[in-house]
């Protein structure tokens, strides 16, 4: 049994938070995901670890408490019935959440296998069988959505495969031993090349992460190459120890044929949550899932606009009369058109400096495809599709 508390606030509905702002309250609730977040300092620079956990009641179906202390969170799983004693109700970002101190304590009163009776009064037994009432009816609900949506999903070419929603921590994925699609929150650490232009040395991986971003000058080229847009294979392609790793056959189109076009090269970003790191192979589609749907061509396009422009401003291809050749003219006019749409090439850079900014991110819902034939280096864990947690 757990120490007992002393109480510095009501014990309350999760609807009736607002009216609590600044106090310390009570909260009786159900676990619904434990986010792992990084927080930075502006002022020292340190960075500071702490936990989302996002719980509902029959009066409110979401609200969030951070705990800064491991012994709080380090037991809490979803589902839990959660007593959370002396949580300071706070305004953040325009909503309100919950924020465990030195004071506070939390109680597992419900789990999957036992019930805890903590002598806390009928108020709060009344409230848990409200709260496990909810939870139970919230499952079913849940359970029978994400049915219906996996079979309106299926299709004949993906009859083969079972898709799985579990979520797992990534500690956890290294011992699934079998073909299978898994979810993880987690926050990205850096992302690596798995080959570059600049790279003479074989086997040099080059690592891009918030500090070394400014290095690599020619990025675009890192990340960007000839390619088929299908099956996302680089054309022309050789590994790391210079052997030809082109496919002749395109895997996705009926013909077998090749759709040329500006793809993401494949490359590899780090993970992390609180059990450990692992690294994710990102293909040309889930890189332009990643990189907020910015296609490599357009990336492209936006970039050799931005440079052709430069080079015959600066490379004197304007005579002393300021006149331009007929190719010149031709690439300023290209130019011009290019200014009508979006910078795409400014907006992937911006993408990419916020991916990696990891004090200010939360943490990612990553869909990873499990290949146990695989090593860890060559893409076991491969990246399908990642989503970002709405609080």
């Amino acid at each position: 049994m757990a120490a007992v508390v002393s109480w510095y606030g009501p014990l309350i509905d999760l609807s009736a938070a607002a009216s609590h702002v600044g106090g310390f309250v009570q909260l009786l609730a159900a676990v619904r995901r434990v986010l792992p977040h990084q927080e930075q300092n502006a002022a020292t620079g340190r960075t500071y670890q702490k936990t989302i956990v996002e719980v509902g009641d029959d009066s409110r179906s979401s609200f969030c408490v951070s705990m800064w202390s491991s012994k709080q969170s380090s037991d809490i799983i979803a589902g839990d019935v959660l007593l959370m004693q002396n949580i300071k109700i706070v305004e953040f970002r325009n909503g309100l959440e919950g924020r465990a101190s030195q004071i506070s304590a939390v109680q597992v009163l419900l789990n999957s296998k036992d019930l805890m009776n903590p002598e806390v009064g009928d108020v709060p037994k009344a409230k848990l069988r409200r709260v496990t009432e909810w939870t139970l009816r919230t499952k079913c609900a849940l359970g029978e959505s994400n049915q219906q949506l996996q079979v309106t999903s299926k299709n004949w070419k993906e009859a083969k495969e079972k898709e799985s929603t579990d979520f797992l921590c990534i500690s956890e994925l290294f011992s699934q031993r079998k073909l299978r699609n898994v979810n993880v929150y987690a926050c990205i650490a850096k992302m690596v090349l798995l080959s570059s232009p600049a790279s003479h040395s074989k086997g040099h991986l080059s690592v891009i992460d918030i500090h070394s971003l400014k290095e690599h000058n020619d990025i675009v080229r890192d990340f960007i190459t000839a390619g088929c847009k299908l099956c996302g294979s680089p054309l022309y392609h050789k590994n790391l120890q210079g052997e030809n790793t082109f496919a002749i056959d395109c895997p996705n189109n009926p013909k077998y044929l090749h759709v040329p076009g500006q793809i993401y090269k494949p490359f590899m970003i780090y993970v992390y949550d609180q059990s450990g790191q692992v690294p994710l192979l990102v293909r040309n589609k889930a890189a332009e899932i990643l990189f907020a749907n910015i296609i490599a061509d357009d990336v492209s396009e936006c970039y050799k606009s931005q440079m052709l422009l430069e080079t015959y401003v600066n490379s004197g291809s304007m005579s002393a009369s300021c006149t331009i050749d007929d190719a010149g003219n031709k690439e300023i006019a290209k130019r011009r058109k290019t200014e009508q749409k979006p910078n795409f090439h400014q907006i992937w850079l911006i993408m990419i400096k916020c991916l990696l900014n990891q004090g200010s991110n939360s943490p990612f819902c990553f869909q990873i495809l499990i290949n146990p034939e695989k090593n860890v280096e060559d893409g076991r864990f491969e990246l399908l599709s990642l989503t970002m947690p709405i609080p």
